[in-house]
């Protein structure tokens, strides 16, 4: 999909990309008892099946990437903060689930980047180097904060308004 023909630009309600989002996810956040806790989401531009993509894909690792026994909290803030030459949306995904080393902070968003063994979690290595190909796509950047044991934060940022008619 991503190597796919240019996306139209619309206008995406992140309110109900993440009910969509938990809808789908539905069954693994009731098997770990997580608690998904977040505000009011912005209106953003971009295309809404990447959008939607991005932020499956940071969900689905934080259900993923839970602790054995510690029931997953994920934390969805949202702030406008100032970009280069306009304002920009900073979407933060937090977790408490395993975390990794902060020294793979910029690694884990490499193609088949694996931190973890493939018999205790399942996956391909693709997920995060997706979430980054999609950011970049829409103009923004993608940054992480991982602590061992404790958790891993997301940053998005991304223009409220696109140049362009198609990403």
């Amino acid at each position: 999909m991503l190597n796919a023909a240019e996306q139209p630009i619309e206008s995406i309600d992140l309110n109900e990309v993440f009910r969509n989002i938990e809808s789908d996810l539905e069954l693994s956040i009731v098997q770990k008892k997580a608690s998904i806790r977040k505000g009011s989401l912005p209106v953003i531009e971009g295309a809404p099946v990447l959008i939607y993509q991005l932020f499956y894909n940071l969900m689905n690792n934080a259900l993923k990437f839970s602790r054995p026994d510690i029931p997953p909290i994920i934390h969805i803030s949202t702030a406008v903060v100032t970009g280069d030459d306009q304002p920009m949306v900073e979407i933060g995904i937090a977790d408490n689930g395993i975390g990794f080393d902060q020294q793979y902070a910029k690694a884990i968003f490499d193609t088949f980047a694996r931190l973890n063994s493939k018999d205790k979690f399942e996956g391909t290595g693709l997920g995060l180097a997706l979430c980054k190909k999609i950011v970049e796509r829409h103009h923004g950047t993608i940054t992480a904060l991982g602590t061992k044991n404790k958790g891993a934060a997301f940053t998005i940022r991304l223009p409220g308004k696109q140049t362009a008619n198609n990403i």
